[in-house]
């Protein structure tokens, strides 16, 4: 019998990578239309599956709040996230605590925009990326990955009046380096407007692993929320 991917148990279910409430249903989808092709899936116990639902679900609020996003993560907000909030309201409330008005320039078209800002429970969010980067390596190379794994969103902005400029433009530099670096790469996934990612590993020669790098991966997620994963040896 299968083992789970995170770990030595007896697979008892299947996961989704990502998970499947990151796809909208059909009926939130105008006819003919079907984002849940071909959706990935491991096998995996139920510690490492069922018992994080709740963390998939405010790794997709997170998404689908992100002015990044594309228009499949609005349809997601306003048809599965706004059903969510209607039957438990306490649940914006949660996302909202702590928000704070403020003003963005659209870099491309140079128009100012007035949005919020909330705060991200990033040990929350590392652990979902952590686990949804296992999955997928298990998913891809057939093997599981018990080591380091370093975890770079490109999306998630600093608003700290101290830090915010240097740690966003730091930010944004790693950014452009990914996108050098992954030019080149195959964009893997059947649902693209929800999900991709492309890979690099010690075949494409674009690492060292000398510096305990194994691999490179890069999530989009409704075309404009990007993660970097960086697979780190530990020895």
């Amino acid at each position: 019998m299968a083992e789970c991917y995170m770990c030595d148990k007896v697979a008892t279910t299947v996961e989704h990578v990502p998970p499947r409430c990151l796809f909208p249903e059909k009926k939130d989808l105008p006819n003919g239309y079907d984002l849940r092709k071909q959706l990935i899936t491991v096998p995996a116990c139920d510690e490492h599956n069922l018992k994080k639902t709740k963390d998939d679900e405010y790794f997709l609020y997170i998404l689908v709040m992100s002015l990044s996003a594309n228009e499949v993560a609005k349809s997601q907000f306003l048809t599965k996230v706004m059903r969510a909030i209607k039957r438990n309201p306490s649940l914006l409330n949660r996302f909202l605590d702590k928000h704070r008005p403020i003003t963005l320039q659209n870099f491309e078209n140079k128009e100012w925009s007035r949005t919020i800002a909330i705060e991200v429970d990033l040990d929350r969010f590392d652990r979902s990326v952590d686990m949804l980067a296992r999955a997928l390596h298990y998913h891809f190379y057939k093997e599981k990955w018990l080591e380091g794994i370093e975890i770079q969103p490109d999306f998630l902005l600093s608003f700290t009046p101290q830090t915010a400029q240097q740690t966003n433009n730091l930010i944004g530099s790693f950014s452009k380096t990914a996108d050098v670096l992954f030019s080149k790469q195959s964009n893997y996934g059947e649902n693209p407007n929800v999900f991709k990612y492309q890979v690099i590993d010690e075949n494409d020669r674009l690492i060292n692993s000398k510096d305990g790098i194994e691999k490179l991966m890069r999530f989009n997620f409704y075309n404009g929320c990007r993660i970097i994963l960086i697979f780190r040896s530990l020895e």
